[in-house]
């Protein structure tokens, strides 16, 4: 039985953004490259707040004479004001492109196509997910299309099946794994995930973001872990009596996700120490950190 997964993410929107400025003034708003952007590569991003702090993030694809920004549903309203609101007299118009986001997933599509690479048929897009390989392919196409055609292999699968993949491989969700106008980008592991550009010059909260990345020490990080006791958004996970987590998100029992932890006190923590009794914090593998209870 093939390892491929396919399931449709009902939680996203694709925006469409045209006009002859679009280009410059992402450039001038997002955290990564516009110049990294064409028909055959896309880029994860995010928007900021003037101080650094996380507003939104999403994939970035050209397609002809507009861009595709696939945002989540639930915060594709607050997007649309912010971008209205810095457009002024730009030549951009923002709408909703009618296309859908299927994921594709599953071990096989590991040595699949370089992430952030782009293919594209009529107004169909095959996007290798640009922030982990192993997060495998996202078919942008119209509502009725049927990816099942192309991938006759793959299992059909729901999306809490494509959240349990995610949470094993440590990769947040904007918006609840990284909290709006509360998280920095870089305890969140946005650069390991490829969605920050240090070269590329100025953006709307960069200049804390740069100063956190040459200055700093980042004292928080995005973490997996693992609980015998089924935890929920919000809860904590202690240490000697002290928290060292917050629970964001979980799978769908509640025995494992993503949680916002401090670093330092890891270093020398004795499993037993933790509680709920049981619960393991892991550093995900695309991070280059040393410290962990796992």
């Amino acid at each position: 039985m093939t390892g491929l997964k396919l399931a449709r993410l009902e939680g996203r929107t694709v925006l469409k953004l045209s006009g002859a400025d679009v280009h410059d003034f992402l450039q001038n708003l997002i955290t990564n490259d516009m110049d990294q952007v064409s028909e055959a590569a896309g880029i994860y991003a995010a928007l900021l707040t003037a101080q650094g702090k996380f507003l939104h993030d999403f994939f970035i694809l050209e397609q002809g004479d507009h861009f595709l920004l696939d945002v989540a549903s639930d915060r594709a309203e607050d997007l649309y004001r912010r971008l209205s609101m810095y457009k002024l007299r730009a030549d951009v118009e923002i709408s909703d492109s009618g296309l859908k986001v299927t994921a594709l997933f599953g071990d096989e599509t590991a040595e699949s196509a370089e992430p952030g690479s782009v293919a594209a048929t009529d107004d169909r897009l095959v996007f290798a997910d640009p922030r982990l390989k192993a997060m495998g392919l996202r078919l942008l196409a119209p509502e009725d299309y049927n990816w099942q055609t192309g991938y006759a292999d793959a299992q059909p699968a729901a999306q809490v099946d494509y959240e349990t993949h995610r949470l094993a491989l440590g990769v947040p969700d904007g918006g609840i794994d990284i909290l709006p106008e509360k998280n920095f980008l870089l305890e969140a592991n946005f650069e390991e995930l490829n969605g920050v550009s240090f070269t590329k010059g100025c953006y709307v909260g960069q200049e804390l973001t740069a100063r956190t990345k040459h200055r700093a020490k980042i004292k928080k990080r995005l973490f997996r872990f693992t609980s015998p006791t089924p935890l929920a958004p919000g809860d904590s996970i202690t240490l000697a009596g002290k928290e060292v987590a917050e629970v964001r998100s979980t799978s769908d029992a509640g025995t494992a996700g993503i949680a916002l932890t401090r670093i330092e006190p890891l270093a020398d923590a004795a499993p037993a120490d933790f509680e709920p009794a049981g619960v393991v914090l892991h550093q995900p593998d695309y991070l280059s950190l040393n410290s962990t209870n796992s």
